[in-house]
C-alpha cells in the first residue's frame, strides 16, 4: 500500500506539473479570466484547473490499486463525482456557469449517493430529529441535500489562499485514514490515503510559490468525494455518528454559515456575494507582515494558510480523539464555534492592529 501511494503521490506530480507546462502554451484558453481576478497576488497566468490532475489520478487509482470492495460501490461513487466535477471545471475554464447550475450538479451528485449507496446524513444522536429523518423519506433527502449541499461549498468558500484547501484536505483525509484504520475498514482507510496522495501532488506546486489555483472543479470534487467517504464510514460502523463528520468538517461549514449571518443579518447584502471579509482574508490584512518575506505578494498569501490549518486541527483532533463519544464530539463542535467567533470579532475589531 505505501508502494502503491509513493506512485499516486508521484503521477500526481507530474500530472500537475503537466498541467501548468500545457497551461503556459494556452494560457488564454486554458484560464480565460485571470486578468479579470478580484483578489490577485500573481503575475502572468496561473492555471485554475489543478482538480483536473487530482480527479483523473484519484479515478485511476481507485479502480487499479485493487481496493478490497465490491466494483459496483467505487462506479457509483466514481459516476456520482462526475456531474459536479464536470460542473465546476467547466466554470473554470468559461466563467459561465452560474451558481444556481452548479448547485444543481451539485445535488445530482449527492442524490446518485443517496439513491444508490444509501449515503445519507439521518442520525444525529437526538430522538425526535433522528425519527422524522427516519422515518421520512423525502425529508432524508433534502436534509441530505442541505447539509452535504453545505459541506461542498464551504471547501469553495476556504480557497482563496495557496495550499489552505490542499493541506486542510489532506489533514481531514488522514483523520478519516486514521479512524478507518482503528475500526478495521480497509475501504475506507484506503479511499482516504489515495485521495489524500492525488492532492499532494498538487499541494507541492500550490504552496508556497501558487504556480497552479485548484479551481471551482477541484473543490467541489474533494469536497463531494471526502463527504461521501466520511459518511459511508458512519454508516458502516454503530459506533459511529454523524457528529464525527460535521466535526471534521466544521471549520469550512462554519466559516460558511458565519459568512452568511455575517452578510445576511449584520450587513444586510445578499448573502451570495463574495466579500474579501472571511477570517483568512482578516489573517492576511492584519496578521502577516510582509516585511518579512520582501513584499513578495505570493509568499505572503502562502503564510496565511498555516494560521487556518491550525484552526482546522481544533475541530479535526477532538474528532479523532473522540471519534466514538458523541456527547464530546457535540461539545468539541460548539467550542470549535465559540473559539472561531472570538478569534474573528478580535482580529476584526478596529481596536486590533498588527505592526507590520
Amino acid at each position: 500500500m505505501i508502494f502503491n501511494l509513493i506512485l499516486v503521490v508521484f503521477l500526481s506530480v507530474l500530472l500537475s506539473y503537466f498541467v501548468i507546462r500545457l497551461t503556459n502554451k494556452f494560457d488564454r484558453v486554458m484560464y480565460p479570466r485571470n486578468i479579470l481576478s478580484v483578489q490577485r497576488f500573481h503575475t502572468g497566468h496561473v492555471p485554475r484547473i489543478g482538480g483536473a490532475p487530482v480527479f483523473l489520478i484519484f479515478s485511476v487509482a481507485m479502480f487499479l490499486l485493487n481496493i478490497q470492495e465490491g466494483e459496483g460501490v467505487l462506479l457509483i461513487l466514481w459516476l456520482a463525482s462526475l456531474p459536479i466535477f464536470v460542473a465546476g471545471l467547466v466554470e473554470d475554464l468559461s466563467s459561465k456557469v452560474p451558481p444556481l447550475t452548479r448547485l444543481v450538479f451539485t445535488f445530482v451528485s449527492i442524490a446518485i449517493v443517496f439513491f444508490g449507496l444509501g449515503v445519507d446524513v439521518s442520525f444525529l444522536g437526538f430522538a425526535w430529529i433522528d425519527g422524522l429523518l427516519s422515518s421520512h423519506y423525502i425529508i432524508n433527502l433534502l436534509f441530505t441535500l442541505l447539509v452535504m449541499g453545505a459541506a461542498i461549498n464551504s471547501l469553495n468558500i476556504i480557497d482563496g489562499f495557496n495550499g489552505l484547501v490542499a493541506g486542510y484536505s489532506i489533514f481531514s483525509l488522514l483523520a478519516i485514514a486514521y479512524v478507518s484504520h482503528l475500526l478495521g475498514d480497509n475501504f475506507i482507510m484506503q479511499l482516504s490515503l489515495i485521495l489524500a496522495a492525488s492532492i499532494s501532488g498538487f499541494f507541492v506546486f500550490n504552496f508556497p510559490f501558487g504556480k497552479i489555483f485548484m479551481g471551482d472543479g477541484g473543490a467541489y470534487f474533494i469536497g463531494f468525494m471526502s463527504a461521501t467517504i466520511s459518511l459511508i464510514l458512519v454508516d458502516r460502523h454503530e459506533e459511529l455518528s454523524n457528529w464525527f463528520v460535521l466535526l471534521i468538517f466544521i471549520y469550512p461549514m462554519y466559516e460558511l454559515l458565519y459568512s452568511i449571518y455575517r452578510r445576511k443579518i449584520i450587513y444586510k447584502v445578499d448573502a451570495s456575494q463574495p466579500d474579501a471579509n472571511h477570517l483568512h482574508s482578516l489573517v492576511y490584512r492584519k496578521l502577516i507582515s510582509c516585511d518579512r518575506f520582501k513584499h513578495d505578494k505570493v509568499i505572503c498569501n502562502s503564510m496565511v494558510s498555516p494560521f487556518m490549518w491550525l484552526l482546522s486541527l481544533v475541530g479535526i483532533i477532538p474528532a479523532v480523539v473522540w471519534f466514538d463519544n458523541q456527547t464530546m464530539l457535540i461539545i468539541s463542535a460548539f467550542m470549535f464555534m465559540f473559539i472561531y467567533t472570538i478569534i474573528y470579532k478580535y482580529i476584526s475589531s478596529d481596536r486590533f492592529k498588527f505592526n507590520h
